[in-house]
């Protein structure tokens, strides 16, 4: 507050999905604890003449006020939505389901959607798909299908907002097969309308795959990154990532961190 820097309002903690890649359930526990719509308010009263912009940190957008994080309670979710609107008037925004937190594809609704054209002001979803693979999402335990992710892309176009889908490259226990796959989720996406969130899977502490081999971009996935790039359709810090995940690996194994000068 001293220095007038905002970011985003954190709202809820804890995951019940526990997908063996994140740290989140690891580091906040399985079960979901919401902020009060009290204090989260209290929050943006203070944000509103300094930075109207209202965005949340939230391992799930939509799960907001649920009681377990795999039920939807919309009516909760709605209230949130109306009395952070009552406090910044039309002078400011309000961000939900995009950057910084997404959401689950079988969360996307036609309840949810409408909850952000009638009170928020991004005109996008990024959406949760990490694999195109049965197997890899079971193996990752993510607890929804590829055809979740099907049905949460059309129904966000449809409805007139952009779709980003996230996905994870080099994730462990991949084979040919689940590659294959994946690419062809991710051009049928592509040609449905949606962008790719492009990702690099990182061994993180205190995972279930924390001992993993760093990930690596297949060949194919790179040329089809290629492609896509020049046409704005692919996008993220999977470059970046790469070069992360091998020093993560190593310094896991190690026990040495890689510093650069």
């Amino acid at each position: 507050v001293k220095h007038n820097k905002f970011g985003p309002i954190e709202i809820t903690r804890g995951c019940p999905f526990v997908c063996y890649f994140c740290q989140t359930p690891h580091i906040f526990g399985a079960k979901v604890r919401h902020r009060s719509i009290e204090k989260i308010c209290e929050y943006v009263e203070i944000m509103k003449n300094k930075n109207p912009d209202i965005r949340f940190i939230t391992p799930n957008a939509f799960s907001y006020g649920s009681t377990d994080g795999k039920t939807l309670d919309i009516d909760k979710l709605e209230k949130l939505l109306i009395n952070i609107r009552e406090i910044i008037n039309s002078n400011g925004r309000i961000f939900i389901g995009s950057f910084p937190s997404e959401v689950r594809p079988e969360h996307v609704t036609e309840e949810t959607i409408e909850l952000v054209l009638r009170y928020a002001d991004n005109n996008n979803l990024i959406i949760g798909a990490q694999s195109g693979s049965e197997r890899i999402l079971e193996l990752c335990h993510r607890g929804h299908t590829v055809e979740d992710v099907y049905r949460a892309v059309e129904l966000t176009l449809k409805k007139g907002l952009k779709a980003n889908v996230d996905f994870i490259f080099g994730l462990p226990r991949e084979t040919e097969e689940d590659i294959r796959l994946t690419i062809k989720v991710m051009s049928d996406l592509v040609k449905m309308g949606a962008r790719i969130h492009a990702h690099t899977f990182m061994p993180l502490p205190q995972t279930p795959f924390a001992k993993a081999l760093a990930g690596r971009i297949d060949k194919s996935i790179q040329k089809m990154i290629r492609e896509l790039i020049p046409k704005g359709i692919v996008y993220g810090d999977w470059k970046e990532q790469e070069k992360i995940a091998k020093k993560i690996s190593k310094y896991l194994k190690t026990g040495k961190l890689e510093v650069e000068n």
